[in-house]
């Protein structure tokens, strides 16, 4: 198993993983790493109307090796009621 840092950067702030987890391969820090993901965007909303958490995970050579990020944006827009006319008022 090798050492990995998993290191957020929530709406820009960044928190420097300064411990590390390990992980058998490449594949178990993207499972770790989307994982988190997930927790940290569920445990933040609703918090406004634009959010956006970025995980970048480095190996122990300070190397990147993945990196995800996931956006919430809320557009809010005025929907008019728009009413087609049909030729056969019946329709």
């Amino acid at each position: 198993m090798a050492l990995y840092y998993f290191d957020v950067d929530d709406n820009g702030t960044t928190f420097s993983d300064a411990e590390g987890s390990e992980c058998y391969d490449v594949a178990a820090v993207r499972y770790e790493a989307i994982k988190a993901l997930a927790e940290i965007m569920r445990d933040t909303l609703p918090n406004g109307d634009h959010h956006k958490v970025v995980m970048m995970v480095r190996d122990s050579g300070g190397d990147l090796v993945f990196r995800a990020n996931i956006r919430f944006e809320v557009e809010t827009q005025r929907f008019s009621s728009v009413r087609s006319s049909s030729p056969d008022s019946h329709a």
